[in-house]
């Protein structure tokens, strides 16, 4: 028995003994000041904190509100707030702060697609925009706090710490079919000002909203005064004691009105200078910067449509990956690669393109894994690369990019990393869908032969031909190939070891 455990301790430090050398090798401490493109880069800066507005209290004051403002629609069962099949406020969601506290634990909150958590807190405005968001107070960690609006009847992860924020309510609006009855048109009405109430109540509206409206004031004589808000404000009113007139608002074109929430989003391929569509991405949508309510994928030109929604006020995200093909990570293997919108879009489509900036690199990692598994793998019959793989992009141009053995891929959570650089130079868009095309090549070759990649055969030399060979060669091809039609077979490498001819030229010839 001791010799057994004698034995296994042995074979357990060597095999430590030869990942710490393999890292020692493959990733380098960077000790270069980090990069800044754009002002994107880095974590994100909160902002001002703003009131949460769909809180089960907030709600319930907005549904007073309304109860005594004669100009506002009423739920149709009733007009009163305690009578028997009035409109009850509960609990729907809970707003919640998850901590995970290892790699397990985050892997659970961050695929539950329902959670659909978010390294930003929603409550608050940005200052600053950057690639991922930490809290201050867990700097130095590998982690940070995650949040998510979940409904009240999804179980939370297990294992892992969480806090009930708030108890929130959000009205079912976009349960109602297309077609709606006469009744249900009226319960459109009511949710509509409900929501709009609320917001107005914990000062969720901007200028432009506020002054979209028509309030009432009441008059000495006891008549009532209808006023813009510019005409309110000259005359000393304060917005929290306006009374909105909701005769003004049109059921048809405003309150029962449905849209379909969609955009595009493109990136610059500065190697052939051209705009071509992020394709594949996964966008959300959150129904006033909290809850998702509609999901997208783009499309080869960038464009993303969902289905239609009444709720007129919502934010836009975007994340780099593919599920369950691949996830783009964000430097880092805690952090997946994303573009949160920040500014509420009314009914309008979300514009993004990525002229520079870690945005455009994580953009064109994304693009190149997409293409080699949705074209070049079954249009070449070269071997699918698996399932699940994470794609580290780092803001790096001093070191390499690799693609991780199995044990080693084990060690650091990720399989291939991507580098903006090479040898202290840019890669230029080309060089960075060269090198996510041959990493992901290594990852093809090894799904067909694990051995070729097992880390006791690292100080092979032939075998190491044999797996450079094989990514160079797909690297070589494909590059040339999809370039050649982006740019009608005027493709010029951006690569200075081609002296501007094709990609790789030199070891094709």
């Amino acid at each position: 028995m001791y010799q057994k455990k004698s034995s296994f301790v042995k074979l357990f430090a060597f095999v430590l003994i030869i990942f710490q050398f393999y890292s020692c090798v493959n990733e380098p401490v960077d000790l270069s000041p980090a990069i800044v493109d754009g002002g994107n880069f880095g974590n994100s800066v909160l902002g001002e904190k703003k009131i949460i507005p769909f809180t089960v209290e907030n709600m319930q004051n907005a549904y007073l509100s309304l109860l005594n403002n004669p100009t506002a629609s009423k739920y149709p069962s009733s007009g009163e707030l305690f009578k028997e099949g009035g409109y009850q406020i509960h609990t729907t969601h809970y707003y919640v702060k998850f901590h995970p506290q290892d790699s397990l634990q985050y892997e659970r909150i961050i695929n539950d697609s329902i959670l659909e958590v978010s390294d930003e807190p929603f409550e608050y405005t940005i200052d600053s925009e950057g690639d991922k968001y930490q809290d201050p107070s867990l700097a130095g960690t590998q982690f940070t706090y995650y949040y998510s609006v979940m409904p009240v009847d999804h179980q939370f992860p297990q294992d892992v710490n969480f806090e009930i924020i708030a108890n929130l309510h959000f009205t079912p609006e976009d349960e109602i079919g297309s077609n709606p009855s006469e009744i249900q048109k009226e319960e459109i009405d009511f949710y509509y000002d409900l929501n709009l109430e609320t917001l107005k109540l914990t000062d969720n509206l901007d200028t432009e909203d506020k002054e979209e409206l028509f309030y009432l004031f009441s008059m000495p004589n006891g008549s009532q005064q209808q006023m813009t808000y510019q005409e309110a404000i000259n005359q000393g009113h304060f917005f929290k004691d306006m009374v909105i007139d909701y005769s003004e608002i049109d059921d048809e074109t405003e309150r029962r009105r449905s849209w379909n929430p969609s955009g595009i989003i493109t990136v610059h391929e500065d190697a052939i200078f051209q705009n071509i569509g992020v394709n594949g991405a996964r966008v959300r949508v959150r129904k006033w910067g909290f809850l998702v309510i509609r999901r997208a994928t783009t499309n080869s030109q960038g464009f993303f449509v969902t289905s239609s929604t009444r709720t007129k006020r919502v934010k836009y995200s975007v994340f780099f990956k593919h599920n369950p093909l691949f996830v783009v990570k964000a430097g880092t293997v805690f952090w997946n690669a994303r573009d949160i919108g920040h500014r509420t879009h009314k009914r309008e489509a979300w514009r993004r393109h990525y002229q520079s900036g870690i945005k455009q690199f994580y953009s064109l990692i994304h693009n190149a894994a997409y293409d080699y598994y949705t074209r070049i793998s079954p249009n070449y019959n070269i071997h699918h690369p698996g399932y699940y793989k994470k794609i580290v992009g780092k803001d790096w141009y001093n070191t390499t990019s690799h693609h991780l053995n199995n044990l080693t891929a084990a060690f650091a959570l990720y399989d291939i990393r991507i580098t903006r650089g090479s040898g202290g130079v840019y890669r230029g868009s080309d060089g960075i869908y060269a090198t996510t095309v041959h990493e992901l090549t290594h990852a093809s070759h090894k799904s067909m032969d694990s051995g070729m990649f097992s880390v006791f055969e690292s100080g092979s030399n032939n075998r190491l031909i044999i797996m450079e060979s094989w990514a160079e060669g797909v690297e070589t091809i494909v590059t040339n190939d999809r370039y050649n039609i982006l740019t009608s077979n005027n493709y010029q490498s951006s690569s200075l070891i081609d002296n501007s001819g094709r990609w790789n030229s030199f070891r094709q010839r």
